[in-house]
């Protein structure tokens, strides 16, 4: 019953990726940046494998607060993330919060005129909060190896970001489950109002694989999600703030709810 139960853990947890955000694919002058992640997701139902509702009083939610520093120099990005913060679930009358699991990444920009593209490798760190006795916990216990490619093209006054990525997602040594691997692709349509104000149509896919428990598939775990909303964004002097709202419209094995988040960038 026990091996069960942390299988479900997984399934009921959503996935962890930063939606796609005006700029992240850009080519930026050389120098140090300092962004910041103001997150919250809320769900209250999950799903299960046919995208029916598995739960509806699962009362998830998450809140976050993740700082980040980018380095630029013309070709070459080098960032790490430090979050924090707190998920609870009201069906399990559990919580659990802290520091999180930390990243760090580096990439470089593809010579080519047509837009800008840039190939990533990030590396998740298992540094949260963790218990195995527990069903919910803030952090994972395993490493991630994320692939990850931007791509941002301007024309006029719209524009596209996009980003695909590919998480390769360890095993939990302390439960012998392998969550398995990760497909993302998000896109972003923006328009340039003025100066300082844009705004946008964002889109997410994710598919997750199924599950191993000890090195055996586990049928019928894997996940897939479909997100959709809006994204603005505001230069201000010496700082930029980029609000983004999504909203799950399909979910398989996963948690389905409400995405908000506030992102602020600044330049050394």
């Amino acid at each position: 019953m026990k091996k069960i139960t942390l299988l479900l853990i997984f399934l009921l947890t959503p996935a962890s990726s930063f939606a796609v955000n005006f700029y992240d694919g850009a080519r930026a002058p050389k120098g140090m940046y300092f962004l910041t992640y103001s997150s919250s997701y809320y769900a209250d139902t999950t799903t299960d494998a046919d995208g029916g509702t598995a739960k509806r009083d699962y009362r998830y939610g998450k809140f976050e607060e993740t700082l980040r520093l980018c380095y630029y120099t013309p070709d070459l990005v080098l960032t790490a993330l430090v979050p924090a913060g707190n998920v609870h679930s009201g069906y399990y009358s559990q919580s659990s919060g802290g520091i999180g699991d930390m990243k760090a990444g580096a990439g470089y920009f593809l010579p080519w005129r047509g837009a800008d593209i840039l190939p990533m490798i990030f590396v998740k760190f298992p540094t949260g909060e963790y218990a195995s006795d527990k069903t919910v916990n803030y952090g994972s216990n395993q490493y991630d190896i994320q692939n990850v490619i931007f791509l941002y093209k301007q024309c006029g006054k719209a524009s596209v970001d996009a980003a695909g990525k590919y998480f390769f997602r360890r095993e939990n040594h302390a439960t012998g489950i392998s969550p398995g691997d990760e497909i993302h692709l998000q896109g972003l349509l923006g328009w340039q109002f003025s100066r300082q104000f844009k705004a946008g149509l964002s889109a997410n896919w994710m598919r997750g694989a199924c599950q191993e428990n000890h090195g055996a598939r586990a049928p019928g775990t894997a996940r897939e999600t479909f997100s959709a909303g809006i994204e603005t964004y505001f230069r201000l002097p010496g700082v930029s703030v980029t609000f983004t709202y999504l909203r799950d419209l399909y979910a398989e094995n996963s948690a389905k709810g409400d995405f908000f988040q506030i992102k602020t960038c600044a330049k050394f």
